[in-house]
């Protein structure tokens, strides 16, 4: 069977298991954890087989599909939650044909998504399910250190500098992350004020250590995340 084949059939697996089991929590929580398994099982036989399997390879495809069932549960019912299906199996089935392929385009399209729907969920569960802010903000952390690391595999530089530019891009977050667990926010504007600090810190890290760093570039990513961040601060309405 090729690979192909097994990318359409993992793509739709997971809109068949998530059409499924979506109205039934005590269901879906298992047979998606199935899912994952399934699809790390597969990913490390398929890797290992074309001599390209290291850690990294394997948890970015992951923390994807995390992203994807995260995201699920905040998406509202309806025209939205069929929008978002569709384009979960077209990433889905895409990013899994292109598991080989090391691309610039490839890896900005998996770590943005990853991340602004991880946060996305993360803050929805503190709202929902998680009142204590030490849990988020362990999530959170956790959460940025395997994308941002995850992301840099690619680069060239040692993995004692990638590890030291994905732990500085955490520790960075994680002090925003605990401002932003005290402001009287909806979770979706707490999410989209993280997810703009990440973009510029991870990408003018990305581009210093491909050495294509400049002036206009920092400046241009600076200040079209700090024009959303204050959009998004006067257009949301302060809860009670």
């Amino acid at each position: 069977m090729s690979h192909k084949v097994v990318s359409s059939i993992i793509a739709l697996l997971f809109l068949v298991l998530i059409q499924s089991f979506g109205g039934v929590f005590r269901f879906l929580l298992p047979v998606m954890a199935l899912y994952v398994l399934g699809f790390l099982a597969y990913n490390y036989w398929y890797l290992k087989k074309n001599n390209v399997l290291n850690n990294w390879s394997l948890i970015r495809p992951m923390l994807f599909i995390f992203s994807m069932i995260g995201l699920f549960f905040v998406v509202p019912d309806g025209f939205l939650e069929g929008l978002f299906l569709i384009f979960s199996v077209i990433v889905i089935y895409f990013l899994e044909v292109g598991l080989l392929v090391v691309s610039e385009q490839v890896v900005f399209l998996e770590t943005l998504v990853s991340y602004f729907a991880l946060s996305m969920a993360i803050f929805a569960w503190n709202f929902y399910l998680l009142p204590k802010s030490t849990l988020t903000l362990l999530l959170l952390g956790a959460m940025t250190f395997l994308i941002a690391r995850a992301s840099l595999d690619y680069v060239p530089q040692s993995d004692q500098k990638k590890n030291f530019w994905a732990a500085l891009i955490t520790l960075c977050l994680l002090e925003v992350s605990w401002a932003l667990v005290f402001l009287p926010f909806h979770f979706t504007a707490l999410a989209v004020i993280l997810f703009n600090v990440f973009y510029v810190l991870w990408i003018i890290i990305y581009f210093y250590l491909f050495h294509n760093l400049n002036r206009q570039k920092v400046s241009f990513h600076v200040i079209f995340s700090a024009i959303l961040i204050v959009l998004i601060i006067l257009s949301t309405p302060w809860k009670a």
